[in-house]
């Protein structure tokens, strides 16, 4: 009673109109920065005896139908001074039993961590047990790299990263690989993440890391200082994301991460509709909780307006369907209906920036799945990338399902892991 109407959907629509021209601005920067080259240079990696000592992390909950190949993948490395850790954190399946039978295999290479009860059920708890108890056991190591049971990697992964991190000065925390679905032609969901990640990492993490020398972490394919990640208090346990936490808290300490494409870990994405709701809402509450704790100190340490234009847009990414949702739907409605009298705000403008805003996120899906088949002949096939506007709406409401749900989570204090279902 005491605001008008009128002015409460003023404001409302000026809000989504700012968002939505981050969003126009953020990919449109990020699509030019991915013709600079990268601001590293690698180093030769001697062999043998002078090798840095690399400490690999497989933590695993039921993951009995995958963990064998992951570790093969890792164990056919092109390198040799490096041990293996396959963490089981409480798996109820035939897990530890596969971990026993590989350790058994490469006994002087392989080591099975089993997590106790109380210190386990979650990624971050799970990885920081394995340091505690490497810190104590093992001889430290130079580099952890960190990898998510589903995963395959080829045999330059560790040499290549290793390389790039020898050549890179100190406050670079660690270097982040490339990641794409193993199983992208499966149906029409693993085809639409692939997309995902094509724009995620082509656009993206490589047009931030060449703009401003600020890659992201996944939380898996990542080669880290072991120094510094002790010195950052290892993983936060309470955390949904400890990736994205990991990332946050290193930048407002003063270090980097850095990003390079050449290496990629296969993952293997849901393939239902269910099961990315249900993945991606576990994603949406973790980013969100980073974004809360961490909004004003993260854009404080970035370099310049440009760097906290960009983190500022990153960390709100998980709302921007939500916000460009709203605003074709409000836009749209008064531009059909007539609208009511508004001082500032221009309902046609408005939606006009929305459509221009999704046209220039769809030629970034079309760039970085040309950019893709160029460097590597991998890429979705060019007809669901013409068909994108066609389905695009189905992952928009998706997406706002997803956000709102790890929202109210994250609102109501129930800070929820999911885990993801297996399909190969």
């Amino acid at each position: 009673m005491l605001v008008p109407v009128p002015y409460i959907l003023e404001a409302v629509l000026l809000f989504l109109f700012l968002m939505v021209s981050s969003g126009l601005i953020f990919y449109t920067l990020l699509i030019l920065a991915t013709r600079r080259g990268y601001p590293m240079k690698s180093k030769p990696v001697p062999r043998g005896f002078f090798e840095p000592t690399v400490y690999v992390l497989i933590p695993a909950h039921n993951e009995e139908a995958v963990i064998e190949r992951t570790a093969r993948s890792v164990l056919n490395q092109d390198y040799s001074n490096f041990k293996v850790f396959l963490i089981n954190d409480n798996s109820t399946d035939g897990t530890l039993e596969v971990m026993r039978k590989i350790e058994s295999s490469w006994h002087e290479k392989v080591f099975v961590i089993n997590i106790p009860p109380h210190r386990g059920r979650s990624k971050p708890r799970a990885i920081n047990y394995a340091l505690e108890l490497i810190e104590k056991a093992f001889k430290r190591p130079d580099y952890v790299f960190l990898l998510d049971a589903d995963y395959l990697i080829g045999p330059s992964a560790l040499r290549t990263l290793v390389g790039i991190m020898e050549g890179a000065p100190n406050y670079v925390i660690g270097v982040q690989g490339n990641v794409r679905p193993r199983n992208w032609n499966r149906n029409f969901i693993t085809r639409f993440i692939t997309l995902e990640r094509l724009v995620g990492f082509n656009v993206a993490i490589e047009g931030d890391m060449k703009l401003n020398e600020n890659g992201k972490y996944g939380g898996t394919v990542a080669l880290l200082r072991f120094s510094h990640l002790l010195r950052l208090g290892k993983f936060r346990e309470d955390s949904v994301t400890e990736d994205t936490d990991l990332w946050a808290r290193a930048l407002i300490e003063g270090y980097r991460f850095w990003y390079y494409h050449g290496i990629v870990g296969w993952e293997e994405a849901v393939e239902t509709l269910r099961d990315y709701v249900r993945q991606r809402s576990r994603w949406a509450q973790g980013h969100l909780q980073v974004m809360l704790d961490y909004y004003w100190p993260v854009l404080r340490s970035c370099s310049g307006l440009v760097e906290a234009f960009i983190e500022h847009f990153y960390m709100m990414s998980y709302l921007v369907p939500v916000f460009w949702f709203l605003s074709v739907v409000l836009n749209g409605y008064l531009v059909l209906s007539g609208g009511v009298p508004l001082t500032l705000a221009r309902p046609r403008l408005f939606l006009s920036v929305s459509i221009l805003a999704f046209l220039v996120f769809w030629f970034s899906v079309a760039y970085a799945n040309w950019l893709e088949r160029r460097r590597t002949g991998f890429g979705v096939q060019w007809w669901f990338v013409v068909a994108y506007p066609l389905y695009f709406l189905l992952f928009v409401i998706a997406g706002v399902v997803y956000t709102m749900r790890g929202l109210l989570r994250l609102l109501a204090g129930r800070l929820h892991w999911e885990k993801t279902r297996r399909f190969t």
